[in-house]
């Protein structure tokens, strides 16, 4: 992992070799051996944070961040689509007055008591086998005290971010405690799994073959 340097003033280093803007609009993630840029501010397609890369080295990854803040803000594309709902919806007239008009005035209808939440969009777009996971993941991270289970799992269903594998060797470091030898550290992430949050992770070469350590 490339450590800080002077040029590295405006970040701040999170877990799972993650690193952040100080204003928090953008995270440096990696993924499959190259990184990619997180950006909270502009959004995509489905309306979640636009994910810029991939970059082949963590230096290409945080220049890059100079030039999205040069870049004007991208106006998100589901804007528009609601601009117009609600334009729609406010020059309808009251239901009320309507029926006033015509002297069939009808008798309002009770609201609807304990509705439960609309699933967020990103999670309504995913296959049904995923979706089931997602919300399996969100409830696991939520009960492990992951911060921002949502976010995590989004970012790494639908934005090909591994954050799940990251906390679960965050976790596993954890429980090795802080006087683990380096050889057990070693070993643990070389190859290691979670069989609750269904992850796994393994330490490999450029030709994508398995390192074993401590053999």
């Amino acid at each position: 992992m490339a450590k800080a340097t002077g040029k590295d003033e405006g970040l701040k280093r999170l877990g799972g070799g993650r690193w952040q803007t100080r204003d928090e609009r953008f995270t440096v993630e990696p993924q499959s051996g190259t990184w990619v840029l997180v950006d909270a501010e502009q959004t995509d397609d489905l309306g979640l944070p636009l994910v810029r890369g991939p970059f082949g080295t963590l230096t290409a990854a945080k220049a890059a961040i100079e030039a999205a803040r040069e870049d004007a803000p991208a106006a998100s594309p589901l804007a528009e689509r609601v601009a117009k709902l609600r334009d729609r919806s406010e020059a309808k007239p009251a239901r009320g007055a309507a029926a006033k008009g015509t002297g069939k005035a009808k008798a309002a209808r009770p609201k609807a008591e304990s509705e439960p939440p609309a699933e967020p969009r990103w999670i309504v777009a995913l296959e049904p086998a995923e979706r089931r996971r997602a919300k399996r993941l969100i409830e696991q991270l939520t009960e492990a005290g992951a911060p921002d289970p949502e976010g995590a799992v989004r970012r790494d269903l639908v934005g090909g971010v591994p954050t799940v594998a990251g906390f679960a060797v965050d976790r596993a470091l954890a429980e090795l405690g802080a006087d683990a030898s380096p050889a057990k550290v070693a070993r643990l992430l070389a190859d290691g799994r979670d069989d609750e949050l269904g992850v796994r992770w393994r330490l490999v070469d450029d030709d994508d073959r398995p390192i074993t350590v401590g053999s």
